[in-house]
């Protein structure tokens, strides 16, 4: 995808020159909280180059991913069931640039816009089947698949082959301790499908990464055509 955001670009040109003046661009560090767990959210946030997870706890302290939202998409959906609690912690996985609009401003843009209630209704849907097979994912399929699926995840938000990550945040991502994480990452390398260096990391067989994954990143590029196809309603 280009470096635009999906949801904003689609709006009729006079509802986004409505809409622009209100949108505050700004940069994202990685790691950035945007908004806790259980907290008010305060702002929304439309992606244009960054990546934002979606994550959730246990009481121990145990962290997993339930989802992302990329350019595709907009953070604080639950705002379009007049749910201003957030039930998951917004964060930054890639950093990069966002669009940023107070939650009181992003409501009332819900009530005059059809087109942004619409296409914010579209993506909600998406976001609902993302996290029934991140469900699916986390329970049936081993550390390397669910590793593979989130490497193209990120690779395909990024827009290239190369991103900074971790060990420590992809362990976060999928579930699973860095050990684990660290064997798999190496065992990827020895099959020459990606390199790590100090907090990156680089795709060097997308083919050979993609017959890695499990299915459920083709399930979820499948159901993310399709979003990206809708047509606005009139």
């Amino acid at each position: 995808m280009a470096a635009i955001n999906f949801i904003l670009d689609s709006l009729p040109e006079a509802e986004y020159e409505w809409l622009r003046p209100q949108l505050e661009e700004v940069e994202l560090q990685q790691s950035t909280i945007l908004c806790p767990v259980k907290e008010p959210i305060q702002e929304v946030y439309f992606p244009i180059t960054c990546l934002l997870s979606w994550l959730n706890f246990t009481e121990m302290g145990e962290v997993v991913e339930a989802g992302v939202t990329g350019n595709e998409g907009v953070t604080g959906v639950t705002l379009l069931l007049n749910e201003p609690i957030s039930p998951w912690q917004t964060e930054v996985q890639l950093p990069g640039v966002a669009f940023k609009l107070s939650a009181e401003a992003f409501m009332s843009a819900l009530d005059r816009s059809v087109a942004l209630r619409q296409r914010v209704a579209a993506f909600a849907y998406l976001k609902m089947v993302q996290l029934c097979q991140s469900a699916v994912c986390n329970r049936f399929h081993n550390v390397q698949e669910r590793l593979c699926r989130w490497l193209l995840v990120a690779a395909d938000h990024a827009g290239g082959a190369q991103f900074a990550l971790t060990q420590d945040i992809l362990a976060q991502m999928i579930g699973a301790g860095r050990p684990t994480v660290s064997l798999t990452t190496g065992t990827l390398q020895s099959a020459d499908l990606i390199r790590t260096n100090r907090g990156g990391i680089t795709i060097l067989n997308r083919a050979g990464l993609e017959a890695t994954s499990c299915e459920c990143y083709q399930i979820l590029q499948q159901a993310l055509n399709h979003y990206l196809s809708q047509k606005i309603k009139s």
